[in-house]
């Protein structure tokens, strides 16, 4: 038997890294038909660990800001009374719920790692018509020329930590800007937005900008259609290994004496980490069984790897 000094050991579980794509088309929410989401408390709405954000306007009771699934069809309607419906008629291929959002909307993500590869977008037929046709508060995309540079943008940030990341993608709803008046567009299907390059977020926000300046704000009505918001989610867990590479370490918590049994007789080596990765211990290894003596060490958690051949295994142990 062999004693060793060393510093600080670790609880039986190896981490890994848990990531799986998730779609929310919105198709398991509940509504009664031709209805929308509305809470008089702002209460956002939730799905696979992501919070969209609802705000309601008490004093003049209204939905003031965030978004709304809705099965509200109707892709004809000019004006705020056709709140809900988008220009495509339904939800991306034809699917029964989507979202409409507004200018400022905030989506939370609930896992410790998320990458927002992107959703589909598309005008509402209230957004789609006022630029289109104009209405008594903003004008016809294009003025009376057909000339003019208007256009409707979309731009999506990304936060981390509540800081605001330097990137962002940008998204045209409305496009005027060319000199060939051919070119000229307003969205009136649903079209994927890739936002994959925000990399790691735990917030997004949807700020929209417009060319039809008033002397109150910007005239066009700032909402769109929404669906099949699709993220990345990476959890950190803590899971028993599943490598071959076998060998158990007891007791665990441990005082004084951490025991290893081996069931490999061909030579291995330990290495023992602390949880900021500095290597305190490094053994080879060639006992089916060692004891290790951890009485010097400080209460704690540590890494213990163990490599024979090209296997390995990392399990956590706690010294009490």
């Amino acid at each position: 038997m062999k004693k060793t000094k060393i510093i600080l050991l670790l609880s039986l579980g190896v981490f890994t890294l848990k990531a799986q794509t998730t779609v929310i088309d919105f198709e398991t929410f509940t509504l009664s038909p031709n209805s929308a989401y509305s809470s008089t408390t702002s209460v956002p709405f939730q799905n696979n660990n992501v919070s969209f954000q609802y705000k309601w306007n008490a004093a003049f009771s209204y939905w003031s800001g965030g978004f709304s699934y809705t099965n509200k069809y109707d892709s004809s309607t000019v004006g705020f009374g056709n709140l809900y419906g988008v220009k495509p008629l339904k939800g991306y291929n034809n699917s029964n719920t989507y979202v409409i959002g507004k200018d400022a909307g905030v989506i939370n993500l609930g896992a410790s790692s998320n990458t927002v590869n992107g959703f589909y977008i598309t005008n509402t037929t209230y957004t789609y018509k006022s630029m289109k046709l104009g209405d008594s508060f903003a004008k016809k995309f294009g003025g009376i020329s057909g000339n003019d540079p208007d256009y409707l943008k979309l731009s999506v940030k990304g936060f981390k930590g509540g800081v605001l990341k330097s990137d962002s993608v940008i998204f045209y709803l409305a496009d005027y800007r060319s000199a060939n008046n051919s070119l000229d567009y307003i969205v009136n299907n649903w079209q994927w937005v890739n936002t994959a390059s925000l990399g790691d977020v735990d917030s997004i926000k949807f700020l929209m900008y417009s060319s039809d300046i008033g002397s109150f704000g910007i005239n066009t009505p700032l909402f769109f259609g929404m669906d099949n918001f699709t993220i990345n989610q990476t959890i950190v867990g803590l899971n028993e290994n599943t490598n071959d590479l076998n060998f158990n370490v007891y007791p665990n918590p441990c005082d004084n004496l951490l025991s290893i049994d081996i069931d490999l007789l061909n030579q291995s080596s330990i290495t023992i980490s602390d949880i900021s990765g500095k290597i305190i211990y490094q053994q080879k290894l060639n006992f089916m069984q060692t004891i290790l003596d951890v009485s010097s060490l400080n209460s704690g958690i540590y890494f213990l790897e163990m490599i024979s051949d090209t296997k390995k295994q990392i399990k956590k142990i706690i010294k009490n």
